[in-house]
């Protein structure tokens, strides 16, 4: 009896000992940072593709939503070369568990390529060719490399500016395979076609849009206005298309977009 006694509070002793250094060993997940060149064919052009895989995604086996975004260049705290980015990485790695992504951040071309591949309604046809690019290759590439959740109210685009304008096409062409968009100060300035274009477009009503501005921009708010208009029309509920966000002193820049970002990524993340 004294034996078993002795052997019990032995073991209690090595259980206890291990479970105190167990809890003591540091954290070692880190959130991890890959990157590829996908090639737009009709185009001949190399893009860019930096991902990021949340602290998470090491540690578990489950699947996560996605977010596509334009500009990605900007995207990230990490290897960002000054201010101008979204911290979209920062941001991602403070969420719990539950409301983390994989960020998908597709740079863009040089300025002349960027303004026209971000441009659905030019003759050219850059802009119909990148969203394209981007639904059939960029989207497959990430769905067969990494655990993501494939259907379109996991898939999400997201951008800024012509960003935005290519944003909100993509997921008003290929709302079967994206059904969410972030579309923030939107250059509607830059081609007026986009408003008829989404009168005319077929959508998924359960796609979801979420538009965002300054109330620093000019006219962007009248323009964003407009746009949510059609979008109601059209019968989308208020719940996926919320009232556009006006960020009070908001300007057209990174600034103002990162704090977009944020709200977007919230309300997407809790009504998910």
């Amino acid at each position: 009896m004294k034996f078993r006694i002795t052997l019990i509070l032995f073991i209690t002793r090595v259980l206890l000992s291990s479970t105190i250094i167990y809890a003591q060993q540091p954290d070692t997940a880190t959130a991890r940072y890959e990157a590829a060149k996908l090639e737009i064919p009709q185009l001949k052009r190399l893009r860019t593709i930096r991902i990021y895989l949340p602290k998470s995604y090491t540690t578990s086996h489950k699947k996560y939503p996605v977010i596509y975004m334009q500009d990605g260049q900007s995207a990230f705290s990490k290897g960002a070369k000054d201010g101008d980015n979204w911290y979209a990485d920062s941001l991602v790695n403070l969420m719990p568990a539950d409301k983390q992504c994989i960020i998908v951040a597709i740079h863009s071309g040089n300025n002349s390529n960027r303004m026209n591949e971000y441009n659905p309604y030019l003759i050219n046809n850059e802009g119909a060719i990148y969203a394209h690019y981007v639904a059939k290759i960029v989207k497959p590439y990430i769905d067969s490399n990494y655990r993501t959740k494939k259907d379109p109210k996991y898939s999400v685009v997201v951008g800024s500016s012509m960003g935005g304008l290519i944003t909100l096409y993509i997921a008003a062409r290929y709302s079967n395979i994206f059904g969410v968009a972030g579309v923030f100060s939107p250059a509607f300035w830059y081609s007026a076609g986009a408003f008829d274009a989404i009168v005319k477009q077929p959508i998924s009503l359960k796609s979801k849009f979420f538009f965002a501005c300054g109330d620093a921009e000019g006219n962007e708010i009248a323009y964003v206005n407009r746009m949510d208009t059609i979008l109601l029309h059209k019968k989308f509920v208020i719940k996926n298309v919320p009232a556009p966000l006006v960020i009070k002193g908001g300007k057209h820049d990174e600034k103002q977009w990162r704090i977009a970002f944020e709200a977007f990524y919230r309300w997407f993340t809790d009504n998910t």
